[in-house]
């Protein structure tokens, strides 16, 4: 398994940031979302969203779903070994491969919560030149939040001492699309 725990954070880089504060100010300057009349926060009429930010929130999925994928490649050599030395009875074997592939879940779960914050940051970076923007801004940041995916299952699984059998099956923990 590659030690994926020197992974450095991602980079919210200038060409990001600054791509983001564009689309921003384009958005505001377009009066992207239109606010209606007599919206409230907690209302179906609040729940507003623009093209940028259903955008940054797929970005932030399809790279979760990356090191799902990546995870499940790397572990199924230790699933297939875990497998021969369980039915060898082999119970310091069993207890270290358990404990890699547990290892291994618990960096690829931190990488996804990485992942949500970098998704958070270049939301906020937009939002804040949207609402400066907008015609309608000050009403516009009372309605507007972000609406973030649901935490895919296996993100926030807290694994106790027993290891769930087939990890890399992705139905095990409920990824989508299981």
């Amino acid at each position: 398994m590659r030690d994926k725990r020197s992974t450095p954070s991602i980079r919210y880089g200038l060409f990001a940031r600054l791509s983001d504060w564009w689309c921003g100010r384009r958005d505001g300057r377009k009066g992207i979302p239109s606010v209606p009349e007599g919206a409230r926060p907690g209302t179906p009429e609040a729940e507003l969203s623009t093209p940028r930010m259903m955008f940054l929130g797929q970005l932030g999925v399809g790279r979760i779903e990356r090191e799902w994928i990546a995870f499940q490649l790397e572990v199924l050599d230790l699933e297939a070994a875990l497998r021969e030395a369980t039915s060898r009875q082999a119970d310091a074997e069993v207890a270290r491969l358990e404990e890699q592939i547990r290892i291994g879940l618990r960096v690829t779960q931190r990488r996804a919560a990485m992942i949500e914050a970098y998704v958070r940051r270049r939301c906020a970076a937009y939002l804040t030149q949207l609402v400066r923007r907008h015609p309608d801004g000050a009403r516009l940041n009372h309605l507007m939040r972000p609406r973030w995916p649901d935490q895919i299952d296996w993100a926030r699984t807290s694994l106790g001492p027993e290891l769930p059998s087939g990890v890399a099956r992705a139905g095990m923990l409920g990824v989508r699309g299981s």
